[in-house]
């Protein structure tokens, strides 16, 4: 054998050789099984009350009518903070809870509550404007305010709340609202027990995957306290 045909036979081995080592390496991806994603929360998820609502509180929807917090139990809720002005508020309102209110809307049993913490300049006319341009249903997402005394006493004495307090710095104001408040999106049960607390606002700001983890996990909680009850 001369050297020219035994340097094809070489080559030739070795061209087998990766052949085969391709065709093991893809049946043996074709017959891995992908890896079993846990899910956050399930109706098996035992939830621990953070706090009960005991109190009442009387306040006024987008529609004037009177809304008791009390008329909440029974349901499932998820509750957030915000005023008519807060530029922060409308890119979470228009993103998280819009996305929130169309994957649960259609559940007799669950809520979406709002509250301004801006009482004296958000009524019921501003509550109107801002939930027909979220194109909220007042049977199912409401927009509420109310005496400014009761409603800001309420927040901090029953729900936990830190009092709301003026940005002194202007460029700040202008950029994140006039008020500072919390961002969360609170999940009460039927109990008007709050079982979590997710900040969408926050998640945002650290990437979009942190986002859309955050996000998932929100709404797998609000399922999974939907159908534990």
């Amino acid at each position: 054998m001369n050297d020219k045909a035994r340097i094809i036979r070489i080559y030739s081995v070795v061209a087998l050789i990766c052949v085969l080592i391709l065709a093991t390496a893809f049946y043996i991806r074709s017959q891995r099984v992908a890896p079993e994603v846990v899910p956050y929360y399930s109706e098996d998820s035992e939830f621990e009350s953070l706090l009960t609502l005991e109190k009442d509180l009387v306040l006024k929807n987008q529609d004037g009518n009177e809304v008791k917090i009390s008329d909440l139990k029974g349901k499932v809720w998820a509750f957030a903070q915000f005023y008519a002005t807060c530029p922060m508020c409308a890119k979470r309102n228009n993103q998280g809870l819009k996305s929130l209110y169309q994957k649960f809307k259609d559940v007799p049993d669950f809520r979406l509550v709002c509250i301004t913490v801006n009482p004296e300049e958000d009524g019921v006319e501003q509550m109107k404007s801002y939930a027909e341009a979220l194109d909220a249903d007042s049977s199912n997402w409401l927009f509420l305010t109310g005496d400014a005394e009761a409603l800001k006493s309420y927040m901090v004495s029953e729900m936990k709340y830190d009092p709301i307090k003026k940005r002194e710095d202007p460029e700040e104001a202008a950029a994140k609202g006039e008020l500072m408040h919390n961002m969360s999106i609170a999940v009460y049960n039927r109990d008007l027990s709050m079982v979590g607390r997710k900040d969408l606002s926050s998640a945002r700001a650290d990437g979009e995957k942190v986002y859309q983890e955050v996000e998932k996990s929100l709404h797998q909680m609000i399922d999974a306290v939907i159908k534990q009850n």
